[in-house]
């Protein structure tokens, strides 16, 4: 029997055996403007690390380097030299690729299968980097080929779901240039990101129809009635699409597909991102698809301030090497 003494200092012994040294960098992503740590949450995070914030850090929110004190003002490509860890919000791009170095860590929402896929294959492949892809459903550590859940809890950042439900379904209706009550619009999903969509929904008097996996066979047989269908859901790996190509091809010359969840070719078949500088697309049939996977930095003041929180409360008020011991994967 294993002494629980014992365990815990065998624990302490670890989580304190080495400080880490992070690297904040501001997102190169297309119109991401969302500062990933605000001065007001630095209290939350562990003092085992060292933390270095890039120059400008938190310009988009008019926080000057002086509001993160002596670790702020740092140029780019010396974080990546000098850093353990890099933390962005959002996905590196192709620009940052040539800065990580073999072995480094990255944390950040990275959305492997998604979004991050070319990052993974391209660039934490080759240098055999450890990703912490934390997010708001399950949070996940891949490193080495292996893939490993996270002790972090769900809905830590809960408002930047609902933020994102809301700000792409406005976005979208605002570019179709409103949304009359005749119109039949259906939300399929039931978590934070649907709810966010009725959210937006309810202010404009619109009745949707609620769909969900207990009634996937109601949906599919009246999708091709649909105005405007709103997905809120991601699938997992391997998972069957939700929306098929024959479904899309039913649908009425002038429907809108409106992905809030904005998981590109997995929950609505054959779909592709769109970005916030372009955000729409429209097939040969008529049928106009919205796939923003950062609509949340519509909103960025208060995107921003929620997930800085959450990411310090959930994520850095434990030391970095806690994150990459045995000790944080869950049970």
């Amino acid at each position: 029997m294993v002494n629980q003494k014992d365990h815990q200092n065998k624990k302490n012994l670890i989580i304190g055996e080495k400080q880490m040294k992070i690297g904040y960098i501001k997102p190169s992503f297309p119109n991401e403007k969302r500062v990933g740590l605000l001065p007001q949450h630095l209290s939350y995070c562990s003092s085992e690390d060292e933390r270095r914030f890039e120059q400008g850090y938190g310009e988009t929110l008019d926080i000057p380097d002086a509001a993160y004190g002596k670790g702020a003002g740092y140029s780019r490509e010396s974080l990546f030299e000098w850093a353990d860890v890099i933390y962005c919000i959002k996905v590196p791009q192709l620009e940052d690729y040539q800065y990580f170095r073999e072995n480094q860590t990255l944390v950040g929402w990275v959305h492997p299968l998604g979004s991050g896929e070319h990052f993974m294959e391209n660039c934490a492949k080759p240098k055999n980097l450890t990703v912490f892809d934390v997010t708001n459903r399950i949070s996940i550590r891949h490193s080495q080929g292996k893939s490993q859940v996270l002790n972090v809890p769900r809905d830590i950042t809960r408002k930047n779901s609902i933020l994102a439900g809301y700000a792409s379904t406005m976005h979208a209706i605002t570019l179709r240039g409103g949304i009359l009550k005749d119109k039949v619009v259906a939300i399929f999903g039931a978590g934070n990101v649907a709810y966010g969509a009725m959210k937006y929904l309810a202010q404009k008097d619109i009745d949707p129809l609620l769909r969900r996996r207990s009634n996937l066979d109601v949906m599919r047989r009246e999708f091709s009635s649909y105005d405007i269908f709103i997905n809120g859901v991601e699938i997992d790996e391997g998972e069957k699409a939700i929306v098929t190509q024959g479904m899309l091809d039913s649908m009425k010359p002038g429907a809108w597909v409106i992905d809030v969840a904005a998981d590109a070719g997995r929950a609505i078949e054959g779909t592709k991102y769109t970005s916030i500088d372009n955000p729409v697309y429209t097939d040969e049939q008529g049928h106009t698809f919205y796939v923003v996977n950062n609509s949340p930095s519509l909103m960025y003041r208060e995107s921003s301030e929620v997930v800085s929180e959450g990411y310090a409360k959930y994520f850095w008020m434990k030391p970095m090497s806690y994150w990459c011991s045995d000790f944080c994967i869950a049970s």
